[in-house]
């Protein structure tokens, strides 16, 4: 068994899955997969509290209220190509080349079209309150990045998501240490600190 994950398996499972190479990767990439939602689920939640804390009801509910608005129209920008794309890599792979450059450009597009439908709408909705337009226009910019996840299908495709898994945690943690250390500036910073 090459697969790392699986050799912390109980013997009883690692004996069945001998000689069973297709069902190791099965194995193996599933959990790479549990791997990442673990740590991002688990992350997210001590930073998530701390960002809260640190907002105050006010803010964090505006910025909430941001997330979820984006939210709403935010598959709009994926068009519902992540699974397709993947079953056609799987089904025919002398196309994957055709494939993943028309699901990058429809994401790109989608995306493009997803960021103007949500800030106009946000506009409209809202139209005298510059900090929420403007926490709903970073926080839409996201959708055109989706495009980038189509990199994601290629691996997908080949049951290897170790790769993927590596390179979006290494980008979450990134950012997570980026909203830590803003926080502890911010807070070094207010005329508050050390007191109370």
């Amino acid at each position: 068994m090459n697969y790392a994950l699986i050799k912390f398996l109980p013997s009883f499972i690692r004996i069945r899955l001998e000689g069973r190479v297709a069902l190791q990767k099965i194995l193996a990439n599933t959990g790479w997969l549990f791997i990442d939602k673990i740590i991002r689920m688990g992350v997210g939640l001590l930073v998530g509290i701390w960002v809260a804390r640190y907002l105050g009801p006010e803010q964090f509910g505006l910025y909430n209220y941001a997330l979820s608005f984006v939210a709403l129209f935010s598959a709009l920008a994926t068009l519902g190509l992540d699974g397709i794309v993947v079953r056609d890599i799987v089904r025919d792979p002398s196309c994957k080349d055709e494939t993943l450059g028309t699901a990058f450009v429809l994401k790109l597009i989608g995306g493009g079209l997803t960021f103007l439908f949500v800030v106009g709408a946000n506009s409209l909705l809202r139209p005298h309150d510059r900090l929420t337009q403007w926490l709903v226009g970073i926080i839409a910019l996201g959708t055109i990045f989706q495009a980038f996840d189509t990199i994601d299908f290629w691996f997908q495709s080949q049951v290897k998501s170790k790769h993927t898994v590596y390179s979006k945690n290494t980008a979450f943690l990134l950012i997570t240490f980026i909203k830590i250390i803003l926080i502890l500036i911010r807070l070094r910073s207010s005329p508050l600190h050390g007191q109370g």
